[in-house]
This record gives C-alpha cells, sequence and structure tokens, in this order.
C-alpha cells in the first residue's frame, strides 16, 4: 500500500512523554525567566545585550547553513547599504530582519497562518537589498536532503502534492487546544521540528523553523527581555543537533516519520534551552544594578524606533561613533519600506522629539541624528561596550 495516499488525512498531535530530564530543563527555563524578567540592569547594558543576543542569534543560525562570517563582519553586513553584498551577507541580513519583523507580528497580536510562515520565509529567502516582501510558494518538486560528502539521502520529505495539506494541519495544531495546553518551550520544539519534517519550500526551511521556534517563544513569554539565543548552543556540538533531529527514524517521511514520537528532539531541544536560560541568568546576575533602576526608556518607543536604537548600535561599534546618523534611504533599506513611507516615518518622528535633522536649516533635510537622551544612552552603551563614544552627527557614515 502506498502509506502517501493516506497519510494527509492524519492530524498531527505531537506525540511525546515527559521525562525528568525534561521536567528539570522546563525548571531551569522557568527560573532564568523569573530572574530576567525582574532584575534591575543599567539600561545601556541592557540594549548592549539585546544587540548581542540577537548578533548571536543570527551568526549561529546562518552558520548551522555553512555561513562563515564572524560577529563583526556580521555587523558590517546588517547595517551596510552597499547593494553588491555576498550571498552570505544577505543571509545573514535577511535573519537579522526576519527577528525584526517577528517582533512586529508580536506586537501586532498576529495569530499562527499559512501567510505568517510564507511570510516569514520570503524574508528569510529575499535576494537584494530593498526587495518588497511576498509570501513564499510552497516548493513543487522533491526535495531530498543530501549529505554533502556522500551524496547519501538523509532525508525524503513528503510528495509536493502533500505539502500544503502538512501545513495546513500544522497551523491547526498550533492554533488549538492541544498545543495551548502545553509549555511554551514545549510547544515551539514540535512546532520546530513538524516544520523542518515537512520541508514546505525549496530552500531555507532549517532558518525557517528555528525562526519559527523564536516567534513562538517570544509569543508565549519567553522572550527574556530579548537577551536570549538558543542558535549558539547547537553549533557547539552540530553533530547532536542533526542527531536529534532525525531521532534515528527511517529516512522516508512516509515511513515513521509522520507521526514519530518527539520525544528525543524535546529532550535536546529543552536542554539547550536550559542551558541558554541558565548562561543568560548568570550573566543577568553578574551585570545587577543594586539601585533601583527606571524601565527602559525605550519602552515607550515603537518597535522599529528600538530596532533603529540597536542598528545605530552596531553601527557606531562597525564605524564609530561620529558614523550614529541615518537617512530616509538607511530606513528605507533596514526597514524594506518605500522611501515616501520612510520619510513620513522621519516626519513622525520629528514631531515626537525621537529624531532630529543633522542640518535644520537645510531646505531638503538628508540626514537625521537622535534626540539628545537617545544619543546619550547609545553613547554609554558604546563606552560600556568598549568603543569610542565621541559622537558628532554633523558627519554621515557613508
Amino acid at each position: 500500500m502506498d502509506l502517501s495516499t493516506l497519510l494527509p488525512g492524519i492530524p498531527f498531535t505531537g506525540r511525546f512523554h515527559y521525562s525528568d530530564a525534561m521536567v528539570r530543563s522546563l525548571g531551569l527555563v522557568e527560573a532564568a525567566r523569573a530572574v530576567v524578567a525582574v532584575l534591575p540592569l543599567p539600561p545601556d547594558r541592557e540594549l548592549c545585550l539585546r544587540q548581542q543576543a540577537r548578533q548571536r542569534a543570527t551568526r549561529h543560525s546562518t552558520r548551522i547553513e555553512g555561513n562563515t562570517l564572524g560577529s563583526a563582519e556580521i555587523g558590517r553586513a546588517v547595517i551596510a547599504l552597499d547593494r553588491t553584498q555576498t550571498e552570505m551577507q544577505q543571509e545573514v541580513r535577511n535573519y537579522w530582519r526576519a527577528l525584526e519583523w517577528i517582533e512586529e507580528q508580536i506586537e501586532a497580536e498576529r495569530q499562527p497562518s499559512e501567510e505568517l510562515i510564507r511570510e516569514l520565509h520570503s524574508i528569510i529567502l529575499v535576494h537584494g537589498m530593498g526587495r518588497r516582501r511576498r509570501r513564499s510558494d510552497y516548493r513543487g518538486a522533491e526535495c531530498p536532503v543530501v549529505d554533502s560528502a556522500t551524496r547519501r539521502i538523509d532525508y525524503a520529505p513528503p510528495s509536493p502534492k502533500d505539502v500544503p495539506d502538512y501545513v495546513s494541519d500544522l497551523v491547526d495544531w498550533w492554533r488549538g487546544e492541544r498545543a495551548a495546553s502545553l509549555p511554551g518551550p514545549v510547544r515551539a520544539g514540535l512546532l520546530a521540528h513538524r516544520f523542518v519534517s515537512i520541508h514546505p519550500f525549496p530552500d531555507g526551511n532549517g532558518r525557517t523553523a528555528r525562526a519559527l521556534a523564536t516567534l513562538e517563544l517570544w509569543r508565549s513569554g519567553y522572550e527574556m527581555r530579548g537577551f536570549l539565543s538558543l542558535e549558539e548552543h547547537y553549533t557547539a556540538d552540530l553533530g547532536a543537533y542533526y542527531r536529534h533531529l532525525q531521532m534515528g527514524l527511517p529516512v522516508d517521511f512516509y515511513d515513521g516519520r509522520h507521526d514519530p514520537d518527539h520525544g528525543q528532539w524535546l529532550g535536546f531541544f529543552l536542554d539547550t534551552m536550559g542551558e541558554a536560560a541558565e548562561t543568560l541568568r548568570r550573566q543577568a546576575v553578574a551585570l545587577y544594578a543594586p539601585e533601583r533602576q527606571p524601565p527602559a526608556p525605550w519602552e515607550t518607543l515603537h518597535r522599529v524606533q528600538q530596532q533603529l536604537l540597536t542598528r545605530l548600535l552596531m553601527r557606531g561599534q562597525a564605524l564609530g561613533a561620529e558614523a550614529m546618523t541615518f537617512s530616509p534611504g538607511d530606513i528605507a533599506e533596514w526597514f524594506g519600506v518605500s522611501a515616501n513611507t520612510a520619510r513620513e516615518w522621519l516626519e513622525r518622528w520629528r514631531e515626537q522629539g525621537f529624531a532630529v535633522p543633522v542640518n535644520p536649516d537645510a531646505k531638503r533635510v538628508r540626514l537625521y541624528g537622535l534626540e539628545g537622551r537617545w544619543t546619550e544612552l547609545l553613547r554609554q552603551a558604546l563606552a560600556g561596550a568598549g568603543f569610542s563614544t565621541s559622537l558628532n552627527t554633523s558627519e554621515t557614515a557613508r
């Protein structure tokens, strides 16, 4: 009997059983989350922690796919405006933007859907700077995962004709009561594994699966102030990462992978998250400011304004503090919006006192800096990270 003709009708349930190790890992995660949520930190150090976590997540998620760029190179790629970027630079730029996009969807309280998944993938795989987002199409051909050294097929995902049904079924599970009854980290781990097993797109499935796990963790309240990064723990032992994804199952999706017990993968996923959370807890405690700190000032800002702070901090690290200015073109390129939208944002930010023209007397403003208190925050963050803090907004970064 050809199982592929029957299996698409079997709904995904995410089978697993809790082990003692899983429960211990969940306990570590909850303990770290409780500490990180309330621990007073200096605002400049908090900004650095957020930026460094995102940089590590971008570096290591793309490294799993063979990208060899280092941290400094990734920082330069993210802030670059050069249209001649290499494929590796474009990959890290895309993944960074995908993490920003995830933040925006969570702020908008967007619910799980196929459109959400297809839009996320289209950002991760976009080619060329400034290209408008669109929804990715599911693959229309067989797409086996092949060992690069032996050319042996490591995994044969489901037939293209079954992909839409499997993705639809996964979204139904994601939105359903069964998933809602699970702890957020368990739900995120199951979501990522099932997605990568379906392998719905020709390329970029691994990065999209890891980004979906991040989306679900943040959506479930496990953002940990933006400090948490799991990907670097995967690359510490890539062999273990791939072994646990495979779970010792047959190569063919229809031969046991359609409804496996996910215990082996979940044990690894939760152990990795517990290790990352405990590392973060220790790091946060080391930075603890005994005096009561006021709420981080950027919490009053729109999400894109917060993202701009992070990009300008990276620009200062890469090019010097005097480079932390920005143009309408920068905003359009970084956030994938039109030139008109970029100018509208900047005009609104001027009215809000967030951005100020470098040359306010010019007929046409071509360069902006941040208002004084935001400039000071970035200066403190650069100083804390060991960079020059001489700020001069009279010169462009380019």
